[in-house]
């Protein structure tokens, strides 16, 4: 298959080299061209613009960051893509704006999947990713090749729904950081040894998210990056922005991580959250 694959952030280097090692023929392009020289160097044309890279392509895959980026890169691709080209979304952008560009797509003429994935840069190397589709029936079947490249799928339904279970499941993650951080402040407020916290919160509700980042938290190093706190602010902002009704946790989980991130953390992990949580 003639894939092209637009976005070469942390994880879209990953994802696209599945693409490549499955031996389709692959064409990569990034708005700051050479970031992937691994890539060609494994076999992969990188394109000078949008619309020379999906030229040819039979299929289009986008791993972008918001849904600005998203909305300007479609544009590109209606205009340089072969009519009924399959166009896989796996940016993380809210529902209101998938639902958007499922329309424009559609409209132009081509196959529009949803499929924003639940993992970070490990699973996106080991192709252990959760892939959430959002498609019609012969849409999400015609994606399942390429999509299955990068771990397991789960069609939640049509366009809209995927996006919708993303921004659910990253504010979940969110509130999890933000929880363990203060947590950590209470125990350090009250004299409870830090060791033993741990050790007994791994038992409990917030064992997952401190099993996930206890290296990073004991060695306050948070880089390399999985998944930046900025990144986790544009997810929160998604959540906010989307909800009908208030969400006070997920507000103030947003005001303290733009805080963290005004204070040079932005592109660190986002387990920095906690961190500066119990910092400050």
């Amino acid at each position: 298959m003639n894939v092209a694959f637009l976005g070469m952030g942390r994880m879209g280097r990953e994802m696209a080299r599945h693409i490549v090692e499955a031996g389709h023929q692959l064409t990569i392009w990034n708005r700051t061209p050479g970031r992937a020289r691994e890539l060609v160097a494994a076999g992969a044309r990188e394109a000078a613009s949008v619309r020379d890279a999906v030229a040819a392509a039979e299929a289009v895959v986008l791993m972008l960051f918001d849904d600005a980026s998203a909305r300007q890169v479609l544009d590109d691709v209606i205009a340089g893509a072969p009519p009924h080209t399959l166009v896989i979304n796996t940016t993380t952008i809210a529902p209101a704006a998938g639902r958007e560009l499922g329309r424009v797509a559609a409209a132009a003429g081509l196959r529009y999947v949803e499929a924003p994935v639940v993992g970070t840069t490990g699973p996106a190397r080991d192709a252990t990713l959760r892939v959430l589709v959002g498609a019609s029936g012969p849409d999400a079947a015609a994606a399942e090749k390429l999509l299955s490249l990068f771990g397991t799928t789960r069609h939640v339904g049509g366009v809209g729904t995927a996006t919708a279970l993303k921004a659910v499941v990253n504010l979940g993650l969110a509130l999890a950081t933000g929880a363990l951080g203060e947590v950590l402040r209470l125990g350090s407020d009250l004299g409870v040894d830090r060791d033993l916290l741990r050790s007994e919160l791994a038992g409990g509700a917030l064992g997952f998210i401190l099993g996930y980042k206890g290296s990073m938290l004991t060695s306050n190093d948070f880089q390399p990056a999985t998944f930046t706190l900025d990144g986790m602010i544009k997810d929160l902002r998604i959540a906010t922005g989307s909800a009908r009704r208030p969400l006070p946790m997920a507000t103030s989980a947003l005001a303290l991580a733009t805080e963290a991130s005004d204070a040079g953390h932005g592109q660190e992990d986002f387990a920095s959250l906690a961190a500066y949580y119990t910092a400050t």
